[in-house]
């Protein structure tokens, strides 16, 4: 709904040098100003959107559901004596650089030249829970 167009006229007259007059927006320019570029739905989908998100929040605190941006399971679920158990398994690992990929011959195995740096260079097999393919020369390997 416009303003009469009497009301517009204030704004029509063209400015000069001496007559620099700022007419300020009045309370009905603001409002028809903040309905440019809504639908005739926006107020109720706004609504709606806000009902959904209420509705969400009420489902995932109902189940308990916590975002976690670390990637960690509740601690309930945590098994702190078999995860140390395990580390004491399981060897350390050294960062390596795989440089060259020496191909099998006959019965042999392939065997990786890999570069620990500021170590040493070392020729080695595959471990138990890698594959061939899996190795690429310039690949950085554990």
């Amino acid at each position: 709904m416009a303003p009469p167009k009497a009301n517009w006229e204030k704004y029509d007259k063209p400015l000069d040098d001496k007559d620099e007059n700022i007419i300020a927006l009045d309370e009905g320019d603001i409002a028809l100003l903040k309905t440019y570029g809504q639908g005739p739905y926006a107020k109720e989908l706004k609504k709606l959107e806000n009902d959904i998100k209420d509705a969400q929040k009420r489902v995932n605190d109902k189940i308990g559901v916590k975002e976690s941006d670390t990637g960690l399971a509740p601690p309930s679920l945590w098994d702190i004596p078999a995860d140390k158990q395990r580390m004491g398994e399981e060897q350390p690992l050294q960062v390596a650089r795989c440089t060259k990929i020496i191909q099998q011959t006959g019965d042999e195995p392939a065997k990786y030249v890999i570069n620990v740096k500021q170590i040493a260079k070392f020729v080695v097999g595959l471990g138990d829970k890698v594959a061939p393919t899996d190795i690429d020369e310039g690949i950085r390997v554990g």
